[in-house]
């Protein structure tokens, strides 16, 4: 199982994870959502390959593994856990893509099982004041970046049979605010690129759905052999599928960094709306929407665009 994650910032919230039996791919897994789905994956087996933005974030991925370690060795999950490492590779940077695939060659022989995409780079301007060095960021952190990077995977042939791919979306794509329009033309995209994903890759010539495993509980405690450790469920998968995650108003490293005025704003105008419960959503509610589409249950879904908020935008 192997995972790649980018490191989250303020301004720079990337994820991705690639999962199998299990190597994931997690960028932004070191704060809110992207730490949250780093764990629910970890704790069902993948290995995590973290990138963050700069050597100065090293700390958070460090931060990550010992989670991740302490998971394992306090005995309910067994005596040995995944791996956690990755790189410095900066969201903005052109060779951010050919820089993760290297790195994965390396670390985990090129493997690919789940890709999460929760790439963001996240700045409003209105229209009138925007710049062209304003777009150019904007398109390329949260469009160019992913596309190149599943380009990458894809020319290389690290996808295996069976892998998944999920975007995270806003539902800002349904809900957009004054300022807000190229992200959220950039997420409406990653909504996009799901759909034609899922029809492209999953009749590729060599990504044909063959019989696999997939993490779907901890690894047993007890015994130190080998033998003690079962091995995950065999499952027959299709294909490798594409889908995305429309996410809400979160109680996320990001959100809490708005100002108290804001963010009560970002309430009152969010909490009715919802269909499930008058509270702000958590990061582990998305973490798990996502574990349901890196497993093995979501076999047949593909394309898609799944709601984690609260029904506060349904997608029809």
């Amino acid at each position: 199982h192997i995972t790649i994650v980018q490191l989250s910032d303020a301004e720079h919230a990337t994820l991705i994870t690639y999962y199998r039996a299990a190597h994931a791919t997690y960028r932004g897994a070191t704060k809110g959502i992207g730490r949250a789905i780093a764990l629910n994956l970890a704790s069902r087996g993948a290995s995590i390959f973290g990138t963050y933005s700069s050597p100065e974030s090293a700390h958070h991925l460090d931060t990550l593994s010992h989670t991740v370690s302490a998971l394992y060795n306090n005995g309910s999950h067994g005596p040995k856990g995944p791996r956690v490492t990755g790189i410095a590779a900066n969201l903005l940077s052109p060779s951010s893509s050919t820089d993760i695939a290297a790195a994965l060659e390396k670390e985990f022989d090129g493997h690919v099982d789940i890709l999460v995409n929760n790439a963001a780079y996240i700045e409003g301007k209105v229209i009138g004041e925007m710049t062209p060095e304003y777009v150019h960021k904007m398109l390329l952190g949260n469009i160019e970046a992913p596309v190149l990077l599943v380009n990458e995977l894809v020319k290389r042939n690290m996808f295996r049979p069976n892998s998944r791919i999920v975007n995270i979306s806003a539902d800002r794509v349904r809900a957009p605010v004054v300022g807000g329009s190229l992200y959220t033309a950039a997420k409406a995209a990653l909504e996009a690129l799901v759909r034609s994903w899922a029809v492209e890759l999953g009749t590729r010539k060599g990504m044909e759905g063959t019989t696999g495993t997939v993490p779907q509980t901890p690894p047993s405690s007890s015994s130190s052999s080998s033998s003690s450790r079962p091995s995950m469920p065999q499952t027959n998968l299709t294909t490798i599928t594409a889908n995305a995650v429309c996410v809400g108003l979160i109680n996320s490293h990001f959100h809490r960094t708005n100002p108290p005025e804001r963010l009560q704003a970002l309430k009152k105008e969010r909490l009715p709306r919802q269909a499930v419960g008058s509270r702000i959503g958590e990061c582990e509610d998305i973490a798990d929407i996502v574990g349901f589409l890196c497993g093995e249950s979501s076999r047949w879904v593909t394309g898609s665009v799944m709601s984690g908020n609260g029904g506060a935008e349904m997608i029809h």
